[in-house]
């Protein structure tokens, strides 16, 4: 589909491109002789902007570290950070051209933001799944209705609940079951399980407001590795992701941030906008918070999630 009414007004000349330049590659003239192709497909069209996202860090002095190549290991058909300019310059002759901007009227995921979180998502796929029995969460919170307060609470499987007291005690919390958001359902450790690996299955099973569920299980949610590196990939998706670069969180602790203003909520009509501040060295989300007009802001930072053998 063409976007030529999307443009910007301005003048004629900065709208019009020479023939000579466009097709100014080797095997262009292949393409044309092919004459009018079928447009490309999602994945083709995914590489393309994780192409120009590496291309993009690299013009980033500071975050020119990200676009580094990972050493060769057997991918998913999911993950495809490089390709070469041809095919780019291949979708343009496909009657589309398709540099990294916003559809539906949102602002694109900048070329940078995309290639950060893809490569996380590279980094949280070599995780190792754990047999422990407990899921282990140690965070800070400020929030409107709880002020400043630190939590450490262990999960089953079965999704049983577990409070540390501030005098070191544990105190098992009553019938109810700690679950966690996915889409319409509300699953526990051992329905987490059964989640898709595959980005695009795993999105289509967070519906709406795909960046804030796939926040929420990055937090502190149980998943095994390859369904965390595919809610890094949806991240990475979504329109409108931008890259704030490295950050220290509220502990002192160096990250690299990423922020997404959410669609108008259906009941105030407000955006919000979502802060993550990642170790890209491990894929740990080290502090989420979120900014909404006319209310305080408010943060959860991670000083320890994982798994765990026995409460300590």
């Amino acid at each position: 589909m063409s976007r030529t009414d999307d443009r910007h007004e301005g003048p004629a000349e900065a709208l019009t491109l020479d023939r000579d330049d466009v097709l100014d590659f080797a095997g262009a003239d292949d393409l044309v002789a092919a004459g009018r192709v079928t447009p490309p497909g999602a994945e083709a069209v995914r590489a393309a902007r994780l192409a120009v996202a590496q291309a993009a860090l690299m013009d980033r002095p500071d975050l020119r570290d990200l676009a580094a190549p990972v050493a060769p290991k057997p991918v998913r058909r999911r993950r495809r950070l490089l390709v070469a300019a041809a095919a780019v310059a291949a979708l343009a002759v496909g009657g589309a051209v398709y540099p990294v901007v916003g559809l539906g009227g949102d602002p694109a995921a900048s070329a940078s933001a995309a290639s950060f979180l893809t490569s996380v998502a590279d980094v949280a796929s070599e995780g190792t799944a754990t047999q422990a029995p407990y899921w282990k969460v140690h965070k800070e919170v400020v929030n409107e209705d709880d002020g400043q307060r630190t939590d450490t609470v262990y999960f089953d499987r079965a999704g049983r609940i577990w409070w540390m007291e501030p005098d070191g005690s544990v105190t098992k919390q009553g019938p109810k079951l700690k679950r966690w958001p996915v889409g319409k359902d509300l699953l526990t450790w051992r329905q987490l399980s059964s989640l898709p690996a595959d980005a695009d299955a795993l999105a289509a099973r967070l519906g709406d407001g795909a960046f804030a569920q796939a926040s929420i299980l990055l937090e502190d949610a149980p998943v095994r590795p390859a369904v965390r590196a595919a809610l890094f990939e949806i991240l990475a998706a979504q329109d409108g992701v931008r890259l704030v670069g490295t950050v220290k969180d509220s502990q002192g602790r160096s990250g690299t941030a990423v922020e997404y203003t959410t669609a108008p909520s259906e009941f105030t009509g407000k955006r919000s906008t979502i802060r993550l501040v990642i170790a890209p060295d491990s894929g740990k989300l080290l502090e989420s918070s979120s900014r909404t007009a006319g209310r305080p802001a408010e943060r959860a930072t991670f000083l320890e999630v994982g798994p765990a053998n026995h409460f300590d």
